[in-house]
């Protein structure tokens, strides 16, 4: 079992299933494949193009918005009123995880 973690955020890469806080997060695979990318580059910033990139491949016709929509997809799914949100937006270039 392989798993990848980030402070109570728990990714198992085998099974493909998330938690945060010891509780299920149902998650599409666009915002899977979006967390794994800022996971596995913790306070690093991460442009929308590269995000773009990454997730949706370089080939896509999609323009680089959808990475602002999904990012908030994934903020809350995985953001709770009373926790710390980790993906920070650094404007004018992208975002980043970090504490």
């Amino acid at each position: 079992m392989q798993l990848i973690t980030f402070q109570d955020i728990i990714v198992n890469l085998s099974s493909r299933i998330v938690t945060r806080g010891g509780e299920s997060i149902d998650l599409t695979k666009r915002e899977y494949d979006l967390l794994l990318a800022f996971m596995t580059n913790t306070n690093r910033v991460l442009t929308r193009e590269t995000l773009l990139d990454n997730v949706w491949g370089f080939e896509t016709a999609v323009e680089t918005n959808v990475v602002d929509v999904y990012v908030r997809y994934l903020r809350n799914k995985l953001d709770k009123s009373n926790q710390s949100r980790f993906i920070q937006t650094i404007r004018g270039i992208g975002y980043v995880m970090r504490k």
